[in-house]
């Protein structure tokens, strides 16, 4: 008898199987053809392991797994999964999504790049759902899921619903079936070099290229063709904001002291369409903000760089009062707040800055966070580099750089939260991928305006993020714990989570990090950092969207999820990193990084309601049917965001600022990156 088993497996196999009350666990016994075994009400089991055709650039080994089932007596299928038992030398290392009681899975909805992956001191292992087999045989949704007890790795059919913010609880409901029930699924392994960093998962993204993205991300035009394709997608997103009847609830224009200023407010809900009489019913306070998501001066960057090539000079005019609005941020001891509001009854003229977001732990009112003033200073930056040498600004970003070089700590971090009066440090976030930010601060800044002593603090800064951050896979931030997908029970800020003893993560951080990586590269040419910067970005590739799964109503392909605690598609950063893929391929000719780069840029406009969208249009004219030509331009920063306002995976709001002026800002930066390159 032949055993293709693989070597990093244990040699017996179970099957759970809901049998209409609860689950009940079936053993397989081995025969020449496969695994065979029944459950007590008569369904019948069969699994056969084979070596698959390996990619022909992938090593390792690589089995595929067919998985088969025969309802009993009451011809049904409710649940089934395939259980396997890992060696116990292996750790989970990454899986799409957290599961953090019995009862709950990994529902096919995080089926984005879907594999889980352990490894130890020698190897690197995978299981990979079959996508192409699932999206034609799913009539059950698929599950999968990993628990530390006992290594278990589990594959199967069963109906779930989201539980919270937002978890898959398992709900098994019978499905007369007429036939077997099929699934299949890949098991991968592959030797690690001497020496090899923990979590590289470069091998592990190549398979899940070959197997499913490299068909599914072809493009038939040259780079500058495809930019020039999505040019009707930000020329709406600024004539929505800017120009048309939305443009008086939208662009807020007003004086700070003696300074004219002005910019796109922070968020319009559906019902605020100009007309309806519910203009003034704001979801959340008028406001203007400067922070990590919602960034005005990277909105004006865009706005800017567009109205100069289209000679729209009112649009240049208002990204010049955005500038005026960020530079108004008053300074002390360097830093500065992060978003202005305006005062009761939504007067600017009693307006007043803020210091943090609302973003933020309790009772921190008083603290300005550094990843959002990094950010700001970072745009301003490109403002200087690509629009315009404002001679202010150069003064105003290095105040804000020394104090910053002065709070970082001895273990290379920065801290999160800092109270500006007094310097005093908030204890959340002390050592967290946010110090990835301002790596990227400090290497725009010396590229700019190079100064001793800089590069050190980077680098002492990114070797701890290397290994204290990357290596444990604790991608914390601000969003992973204080935004819409908030702490409980089995959620809390610096723990594991205990059934895969993996941390909650969010994948900012990692685009952070790759960008941080790629810009000691620049400075110092040391390959070591660009290797670095590509073992990074092979997992926040594990985010992207390969598919088009058929049970997603909106085009998907190229786009981003958020965390793995979450389940949002299309997220509005993809238009970030849609650059960072751009300039990896830039440094390494490597064509994966453009493939996944334009399709990300793609991604960035799939949720805009307009007619270049049908599917997407008609969803919003399902869920908003109040909505017309008037309204094209209005973005929803993604889709199945369960924020109690959804319909159908469609949101109420648009956030020009993350949405759609973000995407267009993201749009008019790649488009010239290409031109360059190009030439």
């Amino acid at each position: 008898m032949i055993d293709l088993m693989p070597s990093w497996l244990k040699r017996d196999m179970e099957v759970l199987w809901y049998d209409g009350s609860h689950w009940e666990k079936c053993r397989l016994s081995r025969e020449e053809a496969g695994w065979r075994g029944s459950s007590a009400d008569g369904a019948a089991f069969a699994v056969t392991v084979e070596l698959s055709g390996q990619p022909k650039s992938s090593e390792g080994e690589h089995y595929a797994v067919v998985a088969k089932v025969t309802p009993g007596a009451s011809g049904t299928i409710a649940g089934f999964q395939v259980i396997l038992s890992a060696d116990s030398s292996l750790q989970c290392v990454w899986k799409p999504h957290l599961a953090p009681e019995s009862h709950m899975t990994i529902g096919d909805k995080a089926f984005r790049s879907p594999t889980i992956i352990m490894e130890d001191e020698e190897r690197l292992c995978a299981l990979i759902p079959d996508l192409a087999h699932l999206q034609e045989h799913r009539t059950i949704p698929h599950i999968m899921d990993y628990v530390q007890e006992d290594s278990k790795l589990s594959y199967g059919v069963c109906d779930y619903k989201e539980s919270g913010h937002v978890y898959y609880a398992m709900t098994p409901q019978p499905h007369l079936m007429s036939r077997s029930l099929e699934v299949k699924f890949y098991l991968a392994s592959w030797r690690k070099k001497s020496g090899s960093p923990r979590r590289d998962f470069r091998p592990v993204e190549r398979l899940l290229w070959e197997l499913t993205a490299m068909d599914n991300m072809r493009i038939d035009d040259t780079a500058a063709q495809w930019m020039q394709q999505l040019e009707s997608y930000p020329l709406r997103a600024y004539e929505w904001a800017l120009d048309s009847n939305w443009s008086g609830l939208t662009w807020q224009q007003f004086r700070i002291g003696e300074r004219e200023a002005g910019g796109v407010v922070f968020i319009v809900a559906a019902r605020q369409k100009p007309g309806e009489g519910k203009e003034n019913q704001w979801r959340e306070p008028k406001s203007i903000w400067n922070q990590a998501w919602f960034c005005s001066i990277r909105s004006a960057y865009g706005i800017c760089l567009t109205g100069v090539r289209t000679g729209k000079a009112d649009w240049v005019d208002k990204a010049n009062l955005m500038l005026e609005l960020t530079l108004s941020a008053p300074q002390t001891n360097g830093l500065f707040p992060g978003y202005y509001a305006a005062g009761e009854d939504g007067d600017w003229g009693r307006g007043s800055w803020h210091l943090s977001c609302p973003r933020r732990p309790d009772g921190h009112e008083r603290y300005v966070h550094l990843l959002d003033a990094s950010w700001t200073c970072y745009w301003l930056l490109k403002w200087y580099r690509d629009v315009e040498q404002d001679e202010r600004i150069l003064p105003y970003v290095n105040r804000y750089a020394t104090a910053l070089l002065q709070l970082q700590r001895e273990d290379g971090h920065y801290p999160a939260w800092v109270d500006p009066a007094t310097l005093a440090c908030s204890p959340y976030l002390v050592n967290s991928a946010e110090t990835s930010a301002h790596i990227m601060l400090l290497g725009l800044l010396q590229e700019i305006e190079p100064r001793p002593g800089r590069i050190e603090a980077m680098e002492r800064a990114a070797s701890a993020v290397l290994n204290t951050i990357a290596a444990e896979g604790r991608w914390e931030d601000f969003e992973t714990y204080w935004s819409c997908s908030g702490q409980w029970d089995h959620k809390r800020y610096g723990t594991r989570e205990t059934r895969s003893g993996l941390y909650n993560q969010c994948n900012f951080g990692i685009y952070w990090t790759a960008e941080a990586m790629l810009i000691l590269f620049r400075l110092t040419e040391q390959r070591s950092w660009l290797d670095a910067g590509e073992r990074i970005l092979a997992e926040l590739s594990l985010y992207q969207q390969i598919w088009q799964p058929a049970y997603i109503a909106v085009p998907t392909v190229g786009g981003f999820g958020v965390m793995n605690s979450d389940d949002e598609w299309n997220d509005a950063r993809q238009s970030l990193f849609a650059l960072t893929y751009y300039e990896f391929y830039r440094r390494t000719g490597d064509e994966r990084y453009l493939l996944r780069s334009l399709w990300a840029m793609r991604a960035s406009f799939y949720m805009m309601y307009c007619p270049e969208n049908p599917e997407v249009k008609a969803l919003y004219e399902k869920v908003h049917p109040h909505f017309d030509e008037g309204d094209y331009g209005f973005h929803m920063e993604n889709f199945n965001h369960h924020d109690g306002t959804e319909v159908g995976g469609l949101g109420e709001f648009t956030i020009f600022d993350w949405g759609c002026g973000a995407a267009a800002s993201s749009w008019a930066e790649l488009r010239e990156l290409v031109e360059r390159t190009t030439g």
